[in-house]
């Protein structure tokens, strides 16, 4: 089965607008599905349902083809490493920040720091046990993303959900990042909401959203083809150009 199934997904915050409407999709173990679209369109909304922050008014959500809402939420937390715009860092070492109280063993915590590009963490006095200030005010945005991403990685997760988790990192560390991942997470589905194609170039399937509707769907080839939205967007960015 598919480890992650939309099925005509609709919902709406306030019952009154609907945000998303008749959403499908579907993804298999080790695959990543791309999201990308103008803000409000929605793309965050289908990471809260996947985390059930929030239940659909319409369709169904499977994961390994059980409803979403049969799966008990101490299980279901299991299953998710997530990167969200908002995340923040707090006054403590990077461990203590990558390991976010879970107990997972230091060679965990480095191994998952290497996948996320972390390397300025060598560099700093004290390594992995260097002090943050509150917030990671000590670090520019590119190594706050860095460290979020390695503790989104750190337990394993069966699903990643990265929420335009690398916008501060330049072209070629976003690249190494998603190399890294491909790599050292192959078995784990990832969903990356993006604002910039180049991070989701390489999915497998990439989900284009507009008013909380499928605007597109399928391969960068693909889109490029058939998704005017997607073209634009490409043109915008690549000037046609995408590494």
């Amino acid at each position: 089965p598919y480890q992650i199934e939309f099925r005509n997904v609709t919902f709406s915050y306030h019952k009154k607008q609907e945000n998303l409407t008749d959403i499908s999709f579907a993804l298999r173990r080790g695959e990543t599905l791309g999201i990308i679209g103008p803000t409000g369109s929605g793309k965050t909304t289908i990471l809260n349902l996947l985390l059930r922050f929030y239940d659909a008014d319409a369709g169904e959500i499977l994961l390994c083809g059980k409803p979403i809402s049969t799966i008990p939420e101490e299980l279901l937390h299991t299953m998710f490493g997530v990167t969200f715009q908002n995340d923040f860092l707090y006054a403590g070492s990077i461990t203590e920040n990558i390991d976010f109280g879970r107990a997972l063993p230091q060679e965990r915590i480095e191994y998952a720091a290497r996948a996320a590009q972390a390397e300025f963490i060598a560099a700093r006095d004290g390594g992995f046990d260097a002090l943050l200030t509150s917030r990671g005010s000590n670090l520019s945005g590119g190594q706050k993303q860095r460290l979020l991403i390695a503790r989104a990685l750190a337990a394993d997760p069966e699903i990643l959900l990265l929420d335009d988790s690398s916008s501060a990192l330049d072209y070629k560390t976003d690249a190494l990042l998603r190399q890294a991942l491909a790599r050292e997470y192959a078995n784990t589905t990832t969903v990356i909401v993006a604002q910039r194609i180049s991070s989701i170039a390489q999915a497998d399937r990439i989900l284009v959203l507009e008013d909380g509707r499928i605007a597109g769907y399928g391969t960068h080839e693909t889109l490029l083809q058939s998704c005017p939205s997607y073209r634009e967007i490409y043109d915008i960015q690549m000037g046609g150009d995408v590494s």
